[in-house]
Parts: structure tokens; C-alpha cells; sequence
């Protein structure tokens, strides 16, 4: 099967329902996505977010939207998530033009930004009790922002405080109205929901 063909046969199954094939038709164009994101960053935004921080907030749409995709043909779903990416891009750009911030907390972000991905993949493993790891890390991520995508709310909201933006267990508490016993559990109940929603992309873990 050709590249082409094969990539239409994802997006027909991703407009079915099928999550696997969203996510890996995302580990495919991610690259090319992410280079493009980074390439169109104007410096005050590259200040506060990464090109990840943006491509997660397009994953998300595509997720919910993909049913209502119009598939035109070869190369219509690249169009499609690229005109939403634009669109982030350029909420993101006047947002960051607008907003008073903290200069000290900006650089923070923008030196750690995507780092925070990685990050949270090693985390997702470090205790898994299992020799399972991550391989393939550039298509992964792709992938991983898909899962996040995924998750419930619940889970999905831990893990960009406590992992993305890096708030600690009393933020997190404070920031949800739960005790910090409670944000604990939480956070391992949504490691391993990502991890297990991960690892049904078996191509992009392996075991040790």
C-alpha cells in the first residue's frame, strides 16, 4: 500500500471513530506540523509557549471535529488541520501582543515549554512497574497529544498542571477544590489511563 493510500485509509477510519488511526495519521504529519508551527512563532509568543503547547490545543479540536471532516482527496487532511492550526497560531499571536506578563515566568516557559513533553513521557513509565519505554519520541509525541486529547476531564486537567505547566500537588489542590491525597490519586489514576491509551499505540512503545 502506498503512503497516499495508506493515509487516506487512516482518515477514513479516524472519521469512524477509530482513535489508533487519528493518532497515527498525527505521529505522521507531526514533524512537518511542528516545524511549520515553529517556523510561523513570533518571538513574543515563542516567550510564553512551544510549538507543543500550540500543537496540543490543535490536536484537541481535530479530535472533536474530525466526524464533521470533509474529506476532498489526497492531501485534504492536511489542509484541514493546517487552516486550524492557523487559527490557533493567530489567536495565540494576538493573545500574547495583548496580555500583561511576567517576563521571569515567560522565559521560563519558553526554554521548558516543550521539554515538558518529554518529560511527562518518562514519567508516564517511571513507575509502571513494567519494562516498557517510549521509542520513535518525535512520532510519539504526536501520538501522546492525541491521548491527552482523549482523556476524561478529569484526568486531562491534572495532567496539564501538574506535568505541563509544572504546578505542585498543594497548586493543583487549591486550583481544583480537592485535597492533596485526592490530586495524588488522581494523577496516578491519569498517568496510567495515558500510559495504557499509549500503549494501544504499540508501535511507538515496546517492551524491555
Amino acid at each position: 500500500m502506498s503512503a497516499g493510500t495508506q493515509t487516506e485509509a487512516w482518515v477514513s477510519a479516524a472519521q469512524r471513530g477509530d482513535r489508533l488511526a487519528l493518532a497515527k495519521l498525527l505521529a505522521t504529519f507531526h514533524p512537518r506540523l511542528r516545524a511549520w508551527t515553529e517556523a510561523r512563532m513570533e518571538a513574543a509568543l515563542k516567550a510564553k509557549l512551544g510549538p507543543d503547547d500550540i500543537l496540543q490545543e490543535v490536536y484537541l479540536d481535530v479530535a472533536r471535529q474530525i466526524a464533521q471532516f470533509e474529506n476532498r482527496g489526497p492531501g485534504a487532511f492536511l489542509k484541514w488541520v493546517s487552516a486550524i492550526l492557523q487559527n490557533k497560531l493567530t489567536d495565540a499571536c494576538r493573545a500574547a501582543h495583548c496580555q500583561i506578563r511576567d517576563v521571569d515566568r515567560e522565559v521560563h516557559a519558553g526554554g521548558g515549554a516543550s521539554k515538558s513533553y518529554w518529560d511527562l513521557l518518562d514519567n508516564m513509565y517511571a513507575d509502571s512497574g513494567t519494562p516498557s519505554r517510549v521509542i520513535r519520541r518525535e512520532e510519539a509525541l504526536g501520538a501522546l497529544l492525541t491521548c491527552i486529547a482523549d482523556l476524561s476531564e478529569a484526568h486531562g486537567q491534572v495532567i496539564r498542571l501538574r506535568f505541563l505547566e509544572g504546578c505542585s500537588v498543594q497548586e493543583v489542590a487549591s486550583r481544583l477544590g480537592k485535597s492533596e491525597a485526592a490530586v495524588v490519586a488522581l494523577t496516578r489514576r491519569a498517568l496510567d489511563a495515558l500510559r495504557k491509551s499509549m500503549d494501544r499505540r504499540g508501535e511507538f512503545t515496546h517492551g524491555g
